[in-house]
């Protein structure tokens, strides 16, 4: 199934496009202060943005990775993205997601996710989600209770590239 767009009260979740490549490293993707607990490393080279694009377009007709690109609904501004894949390792749904460092603390991400796991549990039957986060990273643990996950205990979690490795603590939801 093709990623679908979706719309909450003030986000717009759309597929990503070519044209997105200098908002996308703008944003996120050249910040340290983003990528210090994602699976990913910051870099100051547009090209490891226009290589993220180029993989999510790959992956737009896949049945198993919906990513979207967050945007502000009033101006078209990127601000962010979120993703929901199969864990083969979990045997279920995962969720991931990053906002653009001036777009943290005023719930885009929590409105961003609970339109892309609606969409999951409504049109692809998903009944089952299990999420992550760093141990230093308590905001995104805010995140994943909210959108109502329940802490199964602690695990290891590598990030930055594999340039960090710590403890994380991970959730799930059965729907």
């Amino acid at each position: 199934m093709k990623t679908p767009v979706l719309e909450t009260e003030r986000l717009t979740l759309r597929r990503f496009t070519r044209n997105d490549v200098q908002e996308v490293f703008d944003c996120w993707q050249s910040d340290p202060d983003v990528s210090r607990y994602m699976m990913w490393e910051s870099s100051k080279e547009i090209e490891k943005a226009r290589e993220f694009i180029d993989y999510e377009l790959t992956m737009i007709d896949s049945d198993t990775w919906y990513r979207w690109c967050i945007t502000k609904k009033e101006s078209g501004t990127i601000i962010g993205t979120c993703l929901i894949y199969f864990n083969e390792e979990e045997k279920c749904w995962d969720i991931s997601y990053n906002l653009g460092k001036k777009y943290w603390g005023v719930g885009y991400t929590t409105e961003a996710m609970k339109a892309a796991m609606d969409f999951a549990i409504h049109s692809l039957k998903v009944h089952e989600f299990v999420a992550a986060h760093a141990i230093e990273n308590p905001a995104s643990g805010r995140v994943i209770r909210k959108l109502g996950f329940h802490y199964e205990g602690e695990i290891e979690y590598i990030c930055n590239g594999g340039n960090i490795h710590t403890t994380g603590k991970k959730y799930r939801l059965r729907t």
